[in-house]
């Protein structure tokens, strides 16, 4: 993925650069990273500020698959005993080909995801009952969503369908603290704070109340991620603290399926054409996609029974578990297909490439969940109907344990109110832009930082995330 930031430098135009660029890139993505460091290390100094980039983000992306990826298999059968389960060499390499755990062979060495023994109980259900894992829909998340769910059926009128309900108040406070030693002291350090989407129906006030830094600038409402934005020199150690206050009304939304089964494919608006297209790297119709959507549908089948059909394959096929950092992966909805899993956003990904196939436009959304107790970063989406317009979708929150279908089914047109929506598309440019690349290069929900001398990665800082719940206005 680093090439999507470095191969549009020059290199001089020389074929010297040229021919060293070539080398890099191909011991690069064979995860050669000890012989690409040594060559860096032999280069000439100085370097042209064209490899200079280059060489700095080489390292960068290094030094995060390194983050993402540090276990040796016997760190993990350490890990694993200490979960209760009593692993061998052997049932590791089972699992492997399970795609239960998720590897990467790196300088010739397999070396395991940071989560990989979480993700494993999470995938394998005699492991989850040994170590007493449970699925989010089996704690009290799914009952508060069930409860809250019917409270948005029952307050939403057929003869109004889409009307926003039941509005919800937070004050939200979130602080980024760049860890000691990190940067030089006194020099300039820039964030982009998370914030919210200001002009949409079901996040309609929002509105900042403090800042730590007084001098700060907000992102236009055409933007696809909202931030605040500022800068501060780091204090005497090298730490730099940021953080900021807002408050947000959210709201809940709900389409009668019965009245999404009336909308048929026409011909698309100019404005929704973008969101049925493919967009790469990871919206593309691959021929698993092709043949994954194709096997769900019948010709002559409605937008919404499509949609329908794709959320109950993933719900019952692609299980949640923790994801590798979406910078490392070259095409999500790919990654998602082939290792039968993912989290919210790799589960989202994966639908939307369904839906644009077939014709039916779907874009991104994402932000954080509320949920008391469960307050985290999230994904989701919206699918575009004739006649009704956008409709929210989360298929990462699963089909609710409920005998009412309307209630079962409640997140294939309808969302609850407890959002905080930051996202109106993925991996578009920042207002203002970055210098370096960034350490989420596609969503953006625990913020990001630089100083002058590079982009600094998420182990280089920390986020907190706090929720006070003002009730309903």
């Amino acid at each position: 993925m680093i090439f999507l930031f470095v191969m549009i430098v020059s290199c001089n135009n020389n074929k010297t650069n040229l021919k060293l660029q070539s080398q890099l890139e191909e011991l690069y993505m064979a995860h050669n990273f000890l012989m690409v460091e040594n060559i860096l290390t032999g280069i000439e100094k100085p370097l042209s500020s064209d490899l200079k980039y280059m060489a700095d983000s080489l390292m960068d992306y290094i030094d995060r698959y390194r983050t993402e990826y540090p276990l040796t298999e016997s760190d993990l059968l350490k890990i694993l005993k200490e979960r209760g389960i009593d692993a061998s060499p052997t049932l590791v390499e089972q699992w492997e080909k399970k795609k239960q755990l998720d590897y990467l062979v790196m300088d010739g060495e397999k070396r395991y995801f940071k989560n990989a023994a979480y993700n494993l109980v999470l995938l394998n259900d005699s492991l989850a009952s040994v170590a007493g894992s449970t699925s989010l829909n089996d704690d009290h998340l799914g009952a508060f969503c069930v409860s809250h769910i019917s409270d948005v059926i029952n307050m939403s009128s057929i003869e109004r369908m889409g009307e926003v309900v039941c509005p919800e108040n937070f004050l939200l406070n979130f602080s980024l603290r760049i860890h000691p030693g990190k940067v030089t002291p006194g020099s300039p350090v820039s964030v982009w704070m998370p914030f919210g989407v200001k002009d949409f129906s079901r996040q309609s006030e929002v509105r900042l109340l403090r800042s730590s830094v007084p001098d700060f600038s907000l992102s236009s409402e055409k933007c696809a991620h909202q931030s605040v934005f500022m800068t501060r020199d780091a204090d005497e150690d090298g730490a730099a603290e940021f953080s900021v206050s807002s408050l947000v009304t959210s709201k809940a939304q709900y389409f009668s399926p019965e009245r999404l089964l009336q909308s048929r494919f026409v011909e698309l608006p100019d404005s929704v054409i973008p969101f049925a297209k493919e967009r790469g790297p990871h919206l593309v119709f691959s021929n698993r996609i092709k043949e994954l959507a194709d096997s769900l549908t019948d010709e002559g089948m409605r937008p919404f029974e499509m949609v329908r059909r794709f959320y109950y394959w993933i719900d019952e096929n692609i299980p949640w578990a923790r994801a590798v950092e979406y910078g490392l992966i070259p095409n999500i909805s790919k990654y998602t297909l082939e290792n039968m899993h993912g989290d919210c956003g790799m589960q989202t990904m994966l639908f939307m490439s369904m839906c644009r196939y077939k014709g039916i436009p779907a874009r991104w959304q994402s932000g954080w969940m509320l949920h008391p107790g469960n307050v985290n970063l999230h994904d989701w989406c919206e699918v575009w109907y004739e006649g009704v317009g956008w409709v929210p979708v989360d298929v990462s929150f699963k089909l609710q344990k409920s005998k009412d279908k309307r209630i079962r089914e409640f997140y294939i047109s309808g969302i609850d109110a407890y959002r905080f929506i930051v996202n109106k598309d993925f991996g578009r440019e920042f207002c203002p832009p970055k210098s370096w690349p960034r350490s989420e290069p596609w969503d953006f929900q625990r913020g990001e930082a630089e100083w002058e001398k590079g982009n600094l990665y998420f182990d280089d800082w920390s986020y907190d995330m706090e929720v006070t719940y003002a009730g309903r206005l």
